[in-house]
């Protein structure tokens, strides 16, 4: 009971720091590059918005930098996805090495971190690939690529990273954290998916409005959400390895 209390609060923890980091080192990626192009004042000069960070944003305004120089709003742009890339590709490695060591708390740290910077580049590629503004829109729009050049190439590496999260990342968690009973594997797998597909697949939402066209992807992430979760539950009942391992 009381190491369920202990890991229980770690995660809390744990969950609440890494979003909070991934959000501030995206966002400062965008304001140092735009701060080394000429367009900030100083690098860390962000809109924090509040606690949660959820409505943080770089303050950087495009329109004057897409009129002249638009190379430079994509490259500001794709700055904070890049980011987002190596921190993630950083977290799987790190997690690999700590495979078959008890390190719950490193091993947490890194999971999650891979969790966050994982479903932020979700958010983007599919689910706003066709959208004109965010990033991946401001990315496309200086350097005239269409949108569903961006969508075709990105998202099946994102499926991808996806299928690798869940079916090799969430297992290393499991095994560092002693988790051997059905319900915590279940709640386990449950707040990973709830992350991913469930917040970060209300982007579109989020952004724009219920009633948008760009609704329809949060639709269709929560399908997906309902989809895997059911995999990952029947699985776990069962004990055997997730059905996504054919994918890997």
């Amino acid at each position: 009971m009381v190491r369920g209390i202990v890991i229980f609060m770690m995660t809390v923890v744990t969950v609440i720091a890494t979003h909070h980091i991934m959000v501030l080192v995206h966002e400062w990626s965008h304001s140092m590059v735009g701060w080394l192009l000429g367009y900030k004042a100083q690098p860390f000069d962000i809109i924090y918005g509040d606690w949660t960070l959820f409505y943080a944003e770089e303050d950087i305004n495009y329109e004057p930098i897409f009129r002249f120089y638009p190379w430079k709003a994509s490259l500001i742009a794709v700055a904070a996805l890049v980011t987002n890339v190596l921190l993630y590709l950083l977290s799987q490695v790190g997690l690999r090495k700590l495979a078959t060591q008890r390190r719950p708390l490193s091993t947490q740290a890194l999971f999650w971190f891979a969790v966050f910077n994982l479903a932020e580049l979700y958010s983007y590629m599919p689910l706003r690939a066709f959208s004109s503004n965010g990033d991946v829109g401001h990315f496309e729009t200086g350097l005239s690529i269409p949108a569903w050049v961006g969508f075709v190439l990105g998202t099946p590496l994102v499926a991808w990273q996806l299928v690798i999260l869940l079916t090799k990342s969430l297992p290393i968690t499991y095994n560092s954290l002693e988790l051997t009973s059905t319900g915590s594997k279940i709640a386990y797998s449950y707040l990973t998916t709830s992350i991913v597909f469930g917040l970060y697949g209300s982007a579109p939402i989020f952004y724009y409005s219920l009633l948008a066209p760009q609704a329809r992807w949060s639709l269709f992430s929560a399908i997906v959400w309902s989809f895997v979760l059911f995999l990952l539950t029947r699985d776990i009942l069962k004990k055997r390895p997730t059905t996504f391992n054919s994918l890997t």
